[in-house]
């Protein structure tokens, strides 16, 4: 029994040393353990540069595909001014060869050579475009319809291959080529409805294969080069009164299709949100230059309602809601310029207090930019204008400038925790303020004379100057230096300006003003 019992404490002993040592095993490695794995991941990021396939997939294609377009140019110029084929034949040799590279388009891509294939499938549009140009244009062998015509099943072969090959580029030389489609069309008379028809249908779908498939590019280029070609045709073109709003049809029509695509996709909504806001201006800008201010207004009208409605159910998108706010009150401030012209500048100041708070909640940098392009052109607005009296729209504009300004200065400081921007703001609106009195001064002294305005000018600085000391007392430590410079400058003022003008009792009420007040301001910041 002794045995079994001394055995069986070995027994346990050992099991004890036997878990020590496993311990001891675990612990030790997770103590030295090194941080390979995270500098393994790193150096598994760090993917070399592939230059073969930088250089002969991605830029060789493109660029000597352009070059060989030229190229093809320049031999139909050569033979023509020497004069060694017909132009028919010239019209067939282009055609053969705008075939050829969609061919040889097609058989790089099932041969995995893709960048290269699509390369050819898109450089064969512009050469059948230009062939069927020379056909009409240069040569005379086809009339206007049937080169319209070409030109459309070109359009249309090179939405297909975008869409087959999933091709981007190919998209791209597809739209660029045909929103000038119209432009290579010899005609007398153009013909208004057709052309709005054909650039509305051609921008809407490359639109939705842009969207379809995230080719943000395309996307771009689409909206783009719709605006140039309009650009162009209303450079070019007279368009009748009773045409204008057909004209218009494809600014309309693009407006509305990127502010239903914000709506209901979800590609790149940043993005998109941007570009409506950017065509949503140039909408505007082609409504106040192509239609009278009544009919301006009712268009303005009804995108500010539109906005709004949309803002009311999107508050609280953080991408779709700032830009409808910024639309509609874009829209809302061209409404006040157009039917109440005296307070657009009130409209500007609260434009900018409106981005303000939508800033604040949003936190979005479009809204910080547009609040300062509104109150910069508030500045360029009043500046220039003098207060001539009383009542007044000049008194009105001055007055909401300097109550917006130091209600703006104090909002601003407590976003941007800034001692410099602090200072430059209570600096500018003292600055305001002076030049404020200055021409209440004037309008106070009337028809006294420039002696008294001189007078009255100083006395309201220097009480504008112990009102800044007094608020350093309580809530603005800006205030005392502020109101020391405005001292300052108003002895600058009367020694340089007024001494030589009013006469010995103005100079001495004035010097011993000025005296006691910078006394006094010396004994209440003096420190021993």
């Amino acid at each position: 029994m002794e045995k079994d019992e001394l055995l069986e404490k070995r027994i346990m002993q050992l099991e004890k040393r036997v878990r020590f040592l496993e311990e001891q095993i675990h612990t030790k490695p997770n103590i030295s353990q090194p941080e390979r794995p995270i500098i393994q991941q790193q150096e598994e990021v760090k993917q070399p540069v592939e230059w073969d396939v930088l250089i002969f997939q991605k830029i060789l294609p493109p660029l000597f595909i352009v070059v060989f377009i030229i190229g093809i140019i320049w031999g139909f110029k050569a033979v023509s001014d020497y004069g060694f084929l017909q132009p028919i034949v010239k019209v067939i040799i282009g055609y053969v060869v705008g075939f050829a590279l969609i061919a040889l388009g097609i058989w790089q891509v099932k041969v995995s050579r893709k960048n290269l294939g699509h390369m050819l499938l898109g450089g064969s549009i512009p050469i059948l475009m230009l062939t069927t140009f020379a056909m009409h244009q240069l040569y005379n062998i086809s009339g206007p319809t049937v080169a319209f015509i070409s030109n459309l099943i070109w359009i249309t072969l090179g939405v297909f291959l975008t869409y087959k090959y999933r091709s981007q580029g190919i998209g791209i030389v597809a739209i660029v080529g045909g929103v000038f489609v119209p432009f290579l069309i010899k005609s007398t008379s153009p013909n208004i409805p057709l052309f709005s028809f054909y650039e509305t249908v051609l921008f809407t779908v490359f639109l939705w294969i842009a969207l379809k498939y995230s080719y943000k590019a395309l996307y771009y280029i689409s909206i783009i080069f719709l605006q140039v070609a309009l650009i162009a045709f209303f450079v070019f073109t007279n368009v009748p009164e009773v045409y204008k709003w057909i004209a218009m049809v494809p600014i309309f029509v693009q407006h509305i299709t990127l502010f239903v695509s914000l709506l209901k996709t979800k590609q790149f909504l940043k993005e998109q949100a941007y570009t409506l806001f950017s065509v949503m201006l140039l909408s505007i800008l082609w409504i106040r230059v192509i239609f009278t201010d009544n009919e301006a207004t009712v268009l303005m009208t009804i995108i500010t309602i539109v906005y709004g409605i949309c803002y009311y159910v999107y508050q609280k998108d953080p991408i779709r809601a700032p830009i409808f706010i910024a639309s509609g009150s874009v829209a809302l401030l061209n409404i006040m310029q157009l039917q109440i012209d005296n307070l657009l500048f009130e409209g500007i100041i609260g434009l900018s207090f409106i981005y303000y708070f939508v800033y604040k909640k949003f936190k979005h940098t479009l809204h910080l930019v547009l609040m300062s392009i509104s109150y910069f052109m508030a500045v360029y607005y009043v500046l220039p204008i003098s207060i001539t009296s009383w009542l007044s729209w000049e008194m009105l504009h001055w007055t909401v400038f300097l109550i917006g300004t130091v209600y703006g200065v104090y909002l601003l400081t407590r976003i941007f925790k800034d001692k410099s921007f602090l200072n430059i703001g209570v600096s500018f609106v003292a600055i305001m303020i002076l030049y404020y009195l200055h021409m209440i001064a004037t309008l106070v002294s009337g028809d006294i004379g420039s002696n008294m305005e001189r007078v009255i000018t100083s006395s309201l600085w220097i009480i504008v100057a112990i009102l800044f000391m007094v608020l350093s007392r309580f809530s603005l430590p800006q205030g005392k230096y502020v109101g020391v410079s405005i001292l300052f400058v108003t002895l600058a003022k009367i020694i340089l300006f007024d001494i030589s003008f009013v006469s010995v009792a103005v100079k001495a009420s004035l010097f011993i003003v000025l005296g006691v007040v910078g006394l006094l301001v010396s004994r209440a910041y003096y420190k021993k």
